[in-house]
C-alpha cells in the first residue's frame, strides 16, 4: 500500500520553518529554501546540509535539511541525519512525517513507529499519520514475528490505533486519485507563494487566482465522497485565502472549521493569525501564533509573526522576551542580532540600537542586510544624506532590492528634493504597486497632496501691568497640497487681544487688539525652502504687510534659516491701547528681521541661536539673541524625558516706553520636559506631557545718567497638556499653565490654557 504524506503538509511546515527573514544568516538560505519548494533538491540540499553542519545549535537548519532529504527521496541520508535527535515535542510535525516516511521506506520501523505515534496524538484525524503509523506498527510485527509465525501487531498498540488505521486504510486506498488532485493543487498554492514572494505587480495573483478556483471546485466534488480529503482541502483553501488577500474570509472559514472541535495544524494557525494581524486585530493573533508555536516550537516563521503581533498590541516586554530567546536559541546569530535591533528602534532606544548595530557593523562590514538597517536607522534619527548614502551602497549591491529603494525615495523626500522623490514614487508605484512598504509610501506621498489645517488659541488669565489680563491670541495656516514641484499655498490668520489695569488703583485702562490676514506661497527644492507672503492688517492701521523667508539645511547637522516681516505680529500689543501714551503712534507696529543657525547631531541633542533685530513705529530699536541647548536624557517605548536650557538677551534704544522695554536684560533658564505615551493603536494614540521650567532673569533700565539694576530675579513655568491623535490627518491638543515672572522687579503671574487643532482634508 502506497503511503500518501502529502507533499502540501511538508512544504508548508517548511515554508513556516523559514518564512521569516529574521531566522536567516545570508541569501542562500533563502535561495535553499526557493530551490526545495521547487522541487530542486540537488541545488537545495547543499546550502542546507552546509548550514546545518556549522550550526550545530540553530535546530531550524536540521530540520530543513532532514525535510528535504526525506522529500527527495534519500532515506538513508534523512535518517543518518536525523540519527542524534530525540523525538520529542519540540520536533515539528513536518519533520516527524519526514522521519516516518524516511524510517518506513529504509525499513526501520521502530524509528517510524516513534515517529508516526507522536504524530497520530498530535493530528488524530490526520489519514496519513494514520496510515503511516498503521504500517508502521505492522512492519514491526512483521521483523519481530509471534512465536507461530504469523505476523501480528502487537497487542496494545492494535488496540489503541486499529479502529481509526483500519478507516483510514479503506478512506486512503479509495481516495487515491482525489488525494493526488488534492496534492497537485497544494503545489499549486506553493508555486503562487512563490510567485507572491517575487512579483508585486497586480499580476501577481494570477496563480493564486487559479489555484483558489481549482481548490473550491475539487472541494464540491469530493465533498461527500471523501471527507478526509475535503478537509485537507478546506485547509489549503484558508491558507489560499490569506495568500489571496481576503482576510475576513480566511478567518470566517477558519473558525468554522475550529467550531467543530478538530485539532488544526500549525500552519492553518499560522494562516489565520496572519490574516488577524493583516485585518487589525494583534490580540487574537497573538493567541493564534502562541497555540500554533505550542505545536511547532521551532518555527522562526511563526516566531516572527508573533514578534509582529506583539508589537502591533504595544506589548514590548512581549517583544522582547521572544527576541531574547531567539538570542539565545541562535547562538546570537547575526539575524538575531538584528531583530534585537529592530526592537531597539521601535522602542525608541535608538542610541542602544545605534551602539549595537555599529558593533555588529564591524564584524561584518559586508552584511548588505546590515548596511540596510543603518540605512534606516539613519533615517529614523532625522539624518536623511547618511541614510542616502547607506541606501544606495545597498541599491549597488543588489539593483532590485525594494525595501532600499522604498527607504531611498523617503530619505530624499525628507531632503525637500520633491521632483526626485516624485520620481521615485512613480517608479516604484509602477513597477511594485502591492509591496506593502511602496503602498505605506504611496499612501504618505498621496496625503501630502492634500489640504492641511492647523490652528493654535491660548487663552491667559493675569494681573499687573505688563501680562494684561484677559488676554487672547489665536493663530492659523491653511496649506493647500503640495504639488511634485515642491509649491503649495498658504493662506494665514493671527489675531490678538488683552485688557490692562495698570494704576495703583486697578482702574480699567483699556484694551487693545491686532488682527491680520496673509496669503503665501511656498517653494521647496533640496535642501532649501522659500516663503513669501503678502499680508493686510484687519485693525488698527489697515495696512499691507509682507514677508520673505528661507532655510537652508547645509547637511544633516547644519541648517540656517532667515525671515524679513515688514511688519511682525511679534510686537507688545499694550502699546495699543488708545491713547496710551501720549506724543506717540496711535497704533504700534514694527518690522522684523530674524536670523538663525542650528547643529543638530540627532534626535537626542541640539544648539541653536537665533538674531532678532526689530525697528518699531515709536523710534524705538530693539536687538535680540537667543541661544538654547537641547539634550533627551532618557528615550524609551513611549516616554522620554528632554532638557532644554537657554539664554536671552536684548537691548531697547528707546527708555520711556509704556510697553516693558528694559535697556538691557538677559534671562537664563532650563526647561525639563516629560512625554509619556498613555494608549496607542495603529495611527490613534493618547499621551500627555508636563514642561517645567526655573530660570534666573536680570533687568537693567533708564539710561546713562540714571541707570537702575533690578538685580537677579527667579521665574518658573508650569505647562501641562494632552494629545491626542486620530489618525495620520487629524490630531487635537490642549493644556493649562501657569508662568510667574519679574518685570521692573516685581513679579506677575499669569495662568492660561491653549489649545492647538490639526486637520488634513
Amino acid at each position: 500500500m502506497r503511503i500518501t504524506t502529502t507533499k502540501l503538509f511538508l512544504s508548508l511546515g517548511l515554508a513556516v520553518s523559514s518564512a521569516s527573514s529574521f531566522s536567516t544568516p545570508s541569501v542562500n538560505y533563502q535561495q535553499a529554501i526557493i530551490d526545495a519548494r521547487a522541487g530542486r533538491f540537488g541545488a537545495a540540499l547543499p546550502t542546507l546540509e552546509r548550514l546545518a553542519r556549522a550550526h550545530p545549535g540553530r535546530r531550524a537548519y536540521l530540520y530543513d535539511w532532514i525535510a528535504v532529504l526525506s522529500w527527495a527521496d534519500r532515506h538513508d541520508e534523512a535518517l543518518c541525519a536525523s540519527r542524534d535527535l530525540r523525538l520529542t515535542k519540540t520536533v515539528p510535525d513536518y519533520v516527524l512525517a519526514a522521519i516516518g516516511k524516511s524510517a518506513l521506506n529504509a525499513q526501520q520501523p521502530v524509528r517510524a513507529v516513534q515517529a508516526y505515534r507522536l504524530l497520530v496524538a498530535r493530528q488524530p484525524r490526520n489519514v496519513d499519520a494514520a496510515q503511516g503509523l498503521s504500517l508502521a506498527l505492522s512492519a514491526a510485527a512483521v521483523k519481530a514475528p509471534s512465536p507461530a509465525g504469523a505476523p501480528e501487531l502487537p497487542q496494545a498498540a492494535a488496540a489503541v490505533v486499529a479502529p481509526a488505521v483500519a478507516l483510514a486504510t479503506i478512506q486512503a486506498t479509495s481516495a487515491n486519485d482525489e488525494a493526488a488532485a488534492q496534492e497537485r493543487n497544494a503545489s499549486h498554492i506553493r508555486a503562487a507563494q512563490t510567485l507572491l514572494d517575487q512579483d508585486f505587480t497586480a499580476a501577481r495573483y494570477r496563480l493564486i487566482d487559479v489555484a483558489l478556483a481549482e481548490n473550491e471546485a475539487l472541494t464540491a466534488r469530493v465533498a461527500a465522497s471523501h471527507p478526509v480529503v475535503a478537509e485537507r482541502l478546506r485547509l489549503d483553501h484558508i491558507v489560499a485565502l490569506r495568500l489571496r488577500g481576503r482576510f475576513s474570509q480566511a478567518v470566517d472559514e477558519f473558525k468554522a472549521l475550529e467550531a467543530q472541535g478538530r485539532p488544526l495544524p500549525a500552519y492553518v494557525l499560522t494562516a489565520a493569525a496572519d490574516a488577524l494581524l493583516a485585518l487589525r486585530q494583534p490580540e487574537e493573533a497573538r493567541a493564534l501564533y502562541q497555540r500554533a508555536l505550542a505545536t511547532d516550537p521551532g518555527s522562526a516563521g511563526i516566531q516572527t509573526g508573533l514578534v509582529y503581533a506583539q508589537l502591533e498590541s504595544e506589548n514590548f516586554p512581549g517583544v522582547n522576551q521572544i527576541v531574547q530567546q531567539r538570542l539565545s536559541d541562535t547562538q546570537r546569530s547575526p539575524q538575531a542580532r538584528l531583530l534585537e535591533i529592530s526592537a531597539l528602534r521601535w522602542a525608541d532606544r535608538l542610541k542602544d540600537a545605534d551602539v549595537k548595530l555599529l558593533q555588529l557593523r564591524a564584524e561584518l562590514p559586508d552584511d548588505v542586510g546590515i548596511w540596510l538597517a543603518q540605512a534606516d536607522l539613519l533615517a529614523q534619527r532625522g539624518l536623511p544624506r547618511a541614510a542616502a548614502r547607506r541606501y544606495l551602497a545597498v541599491l549597488a549591491a543588489e539593483p532590485a532590492h525594494l525595501n532600499a529603494r522604498v527607504g531611498l525615495a523617503e530619505v530624499t523626500w525628507a531632503q525637500g528634493a520633491i521632483p526626485e522623490a516624485a520620481q521615485l514614487v512613480a517608479e516604484l508605484r509602477a513597477e511594485a504597486p502591492e509591496h506593502p512598504a511602496v503602498q505605506r509610501l504611496l499612501s504618505a506621498w498621496q496625503r501630502n497632496k492634500r489640504v492641511f489645517f492647523t490652528s493654535g488659541v491660548t487663552r491667559g488669565l493675569g494681573q499687573g501691568p505688563v501680562d494684561g489680563n484677559n488676554d487672547m491670541t489665536w493663530a492659523s495656516t491653511l496649506y493647500s497640497g503640495q504639488s511634485e514641484q515642491g509649491l503649495r499655498l498658504l493662506a494665514t490668520h493671527h489675531l490678538a487681544s488683552a485688557q490692562w489695569w495698570w494704576d495703583k488703583a486697578h482702574l480699567y485702562a483699556g484694551e487693545a487688539s491686532h488682527e491680520r490676514v496673509g496669503l503665501g506661497l511656498e517653494w521647496t527644492r533640496r535642501d532649501l525652502q522659500i516663503t513669501a507672503e503678502l499680508g493686510s492688517d484687519w485693525r488698527n492701521g489697515e495696512d499691507h504687510t509682507w514677508a520673505l523667508g528661507a532655510g537652508w539645511q547645509i547637511n544633516d547637522q547644519w541648517s540656517m534659516r532667515a525671515r524679513y516681516e515688514s511688519q511682525t505680529n511679534d510686537f507688545p500689543l499694550k502699546a495699543r491701547v488708545p491713547g496710551v501714551e501720549s506724543g506717540s503712534p496711535w497704533y504700534l507696529h514694527g518690522s522684523k528681521g530674524a536670523l538663525g543657525v542650528a547643529y543638530r547631531w540627532n534626535e537626542s541633542r541640539r544648539v541653536a541661536a537665533d538674531f532678532s533685530s526689530y525697528q518699531f513705529n515709536d523710534g524705538n530699536q530693539r536687538q535680540a539673541l537667543a541661544a538654547n541647548w537641547s539634550e533627551r536624557l532618557y528615550s524609551g517605548y513611549g516616554r522620554t524625558l528632554d532638557l532644554q536650557t537657554a539664554a536671552y538677551t536684548s537691548t531697547n534704544s528707546r527708555r520711556d516706553a509704556v510697553y516693558f522695554n528694559p535697556r538691557r536684560d538677559l534671562a537664563l533658564s532650563a526647561t525639563l520636559t516629560g512625554d509619556w505615551l498613555l494608549w496607542r493603536r495603529y495611527n490613534r494614540s493618547f499621551n500627555h506631557r508636563l514642561a517645567v521650567t526655573v530660570g534666573n532673569y536680570r533687568q537693567q533700565s533708564g539710561d546713562a545718567t540714571n541707570d537702575q539694576t533690578y538685580g537677579w530675579n527667579l521665574f518658573h513655568g508650569l505647562h501641562y497638556e494632552h494629545e491626542w491623535k486620530f489618525g495620520p490627518d487629524r490630531s487635537v491638543r490642549y493644556g493649562v499653565g501657569v508662568r510667574r515672572f519679574p518685570y521692573d522687579g516685581i513679579h506677575e503671574t499669569s495662568h492660561y490654557a491653549d489649545l492647538t487643532f490639526n486637520w488634513r482634508f
